[in-house]
């Protein structure tokens, strides 16, 4: 069951991958091939032979559902994703929104295009512990067990090893035990059981345990929550890119959710909609790397 959960869910990754071929391949000629670079940071809880299955069938995926050529190839970071748009390898670069702004300290020139949302659930993590410990500080749990489930997000990881522990100090050096576990819903279960100290879970996690077991949560609550973390941006660089092609495929992808067959792809993907960059983002993305500045600056 657990294979089939991680092989669904990596197909998701794919169905938004053609959902951007499909938006902008709708004024594009039929000669030209969109060419879509993803990070391998996406992949990051999938196996190498799942992560290949996935990219395998994209070219089918997208002839089938915009009758255009098109392909998708993944980088291992950000920079050798940068450095094959400014080529012209790669048209489009699919970025975490954390792993955008690092990208762009370093690329000046990067320029977001759009950002796929999801209005309903931010991208939002918690600690969670029994309630009686989460009015602690986060150094009382210096020594405790923590389990963070396999499909957690790179945010959500982020956010822990930053925010999670003392100043300094790693998760391993922080906490007596930190390992995977197969589900939120597992994990949180030990939690309210005493078996386990603390769990990491997203917001979509968290509330969907609330609304299945609302007597659960009488015994649990966070003792720390991050920040809202910014959505996936879909990026470019202007100078590699013909600003009439940037603008077409813009355009379609503005109304994805409107068309039914987007619809169902946007609904799997858990996106309800591709939105416009607001005037602050860039703003918002220098405080954002102020207070989680990439590990190891390449």
């Amino acid at each position: 069951m657990r294979f089939l959960a991680r092989t669904a869910a990596a197909f998701s990754i794919l169905a938004i991958a053609s959902l951007f071929v499909s938006g902008g391949a709708q004024a594009a000629k039929p000669e030209e091939k969109l060419k879509v670079g993803i990070t391998k940071n996406f992949f990051q809880n999938f196996s190498e032979t799942i992560a290949k299955l996935v990219m395998q069938p994209f070219p089918e995926v997208v002839k089938a559902q915009t009758g255009l050529p098109g392909e998708i190839a993944m980088s291992p970071d950000s920079t050798e994703l940068c450095e094959r748009m400014k080529k012209g390898e790669a048209h489009l670069g699919v970025f975490q929104g954390h792993e955008f702004f690092w990208a762009s300290r370093k690329y000046p020139e990067l320029k977001p295009l759009m950002l796929a949302v999801n209005e309903k659930t931010p991208l939002k993590a918690y600690l969670i512990v029994r309630k009686a410990d989460s009015e602690k500080p986060i150094s009382d749990m210096a020594g405790k067990t923590l389990a963070i489930p396999t499909q957690t997000r790179p945010f959500a990881r982020l956010w822990v090893e930053r925010r999670g522990v003392l100043p300094g100090k790693a998760l391993h050096e922080h906490y007596a035990k930190v390992f995977p576990i197969g589900d939120s819903e597992e994990a949180l279960d030990n939690v309210r059981d005493g078996s386990l100290d603390l769990v990491l879970v997203e917001k979509a996690s968290w509330d969907r345990y609330k609304r299945i077991k609302p007597s659960s949560i009488e015994s649990l609550s966070p003792i720390i929550e991050s920040e809202t973390f910014p959505s996936t941006v879909i990026a470019y660089f202007p100078k590699s890119v013909q600003n009439s092609y940037v603008d077409r495929f813009k355009k379609g992808m503005m109304t994805a959710d409107q068309n039914p067959g987007s619809a169902r792809l946007l609904q799997l993907v858990k996106i309800s909609s591709f939105q416009p960059v607001p005037d602050d983002f860039m703003k918002e993305g220098e405080s954002l790397i102020q207070a989680y500045p990439p590990a190891n600056p390449r």
